[in-house]
């Protein structure tokens, strides 16, 4: 019953970012702080956490009965944080990581059902887009209580958001209460999947995917239009986007080419860079930012600049190396079977897809959630 109630919070709350930063000297690179690198303990943590000490039983006669892989993912984890670019941020990205797997194990030892979460979904879904709309028409933030669910305050003139030039105007992209629009975008096409899927009704497959076109987000509307409109084989989807990621090592860097293409590409050389040097093992989960600080000149050295690199496969090959993606790829595969499963692996081609173009299914927490709640629903 407990759990039960737990869970619920937990759907509730999900699409939220309430939380506590803090700022150790690890938290900085190049001696400024960053978001990414600040250890956080969110509201949800602290739900995720209760749910878990509801579940120890269960979850710790799991993991008896599969000490092997966890033998090698701890050999691992050590080696990584040892020889990581930056240990202290490694080892809470890999806390961080072990909480969310057992979340998600916990989650799918419940056997938890679409029917137990649909309705308070649909309902934090429908305020997080009530709260889009709103930040869309008045181009600010609304602020007050949306505050202490993660709104950040803006208004049109704050530098730094994510922007749209339609017609003439320079419009602020709207983005609830997550950190970017893309960040809401790829947590709505999440949900809209998952209401496609179970045939919900027409009106609220409607209002998710006004919410999800409102975000104007290129990579999730063509993850859209080729999953759920055209509905082309997932597998097919993953060979294409896997090989497009992969082959971005390969590009140069265009001179003349728009902002969203260059900023992805300015990455490009440093994260050469970072996968030559440590190929096997990478620089450490989390540690990303850190090795870019040491590898970037002077001038570069800014906000805007210390961030992942949009592409998760690309950020995961330079954080865990080849031996941490092959270990990862081993377990989806022979452990856990994914790609058996049609509709999992549509799921996996909308990541695929949106994670070719941006970094958030491997750092936000909103959006690994979503993926973890949307895994344990459709394995």
């Amino acid at each position: 019953m407990l759990s039960s109630i737990l869970l619920q919070l937990i759907v509730f709350f999900l699409p939220t970012q309430l939380g506590l930063h803090f700022w150790p000297d690890f938290s900085r690179a190049a001696g400024l702080r960053v978001d990414y690198l600040s250890p956080t303990l969110y509201l949800t943590d602290l739900l995720i956490l209760l749910y878990l000490v509801s579940r120890v039983p269960s979850i710790l006669s799991w993991l008896k009965r599969h000490l092997r892989p966890l033998v090698i993912l701890v050999l691992f984890i050590g080696l990584n944080t040892v020889l990581s670019s930056s240990p202290h941020n490694t080892l809470f990205w890999w806390g961080r990581f072990l909480f969310y797997l057992v979340f998600f194990l916990s989650l799918r030892l419940q056997k938890i059902t679409w029917s137990q979460i649909k309705n308070l979904l649909l309902l934090s879904t429908s305020l997080v887009i009530c709260l889009e709309i709103f930040q869309l028409y008045h181009q600010s933030s609304l602020g007050g209580l949306p505050y202490w669910f993660g709104e950040r305050a803006f208004t049109s003139s704050t530098s730094g958001l994510g922007r749209l030039f339609l017609f003439g105007l320079d419009l602020v992209r709207p983005q609830s209460t997550f950190s970017h629009p893309n960040s809401l975008a790829g947590y709505l096409l999440i949900i809209y999947y998952l209401f496609h899927l179970h045939r919900s009704p027409l009106w609220q497959r409607v209002a998710i995917f006004v919410g999800l076109l409102l975000t104007f987000s290129k990579g999730a509307l063509l993850a859209f239009l080729l999953v759920v409109i055209f509905n082309l084989r997932p597998h097919l989807l993953l060979i294409i986007f896997t090989t497009l990621s992969l082959s971005q090592l390969f590009l140069p860097t265009l001179a003349h080419s728009p902002s969203f293409i260059s900023d992805r590409l300015f990455f490009l050389n440093p994260l050469r860079k970072m996968i030559l040097r440590r190929p096997l093992l990478g620089v450490g989960l989390g540690g990303f930012i850190p090795a870019l600080a040491g590898l970037l000149p002077g001038s570069f050295l800014l906000p805007s600049k210390l961030q992942p690199v949009h592409n998760i496969f690309l950020l995961a090959l330079s954080e865990i190396g080849l031996l941490g993606s092959l270990l990862l790829g081993w377990f989806a595969h022979f452990q856990l079977k994914l790609l058996s499963k049609p509709r999992f692996a549509g799921l996996l081609a909308l990541i695929t897809i949106t994670g070719t173009f941006d970094h958030y299914w491997w750092t936000l927490p909103q959006n690994k959630l979503i993926l973890l709640l949307a895994s344990a629903i459709l394995l």
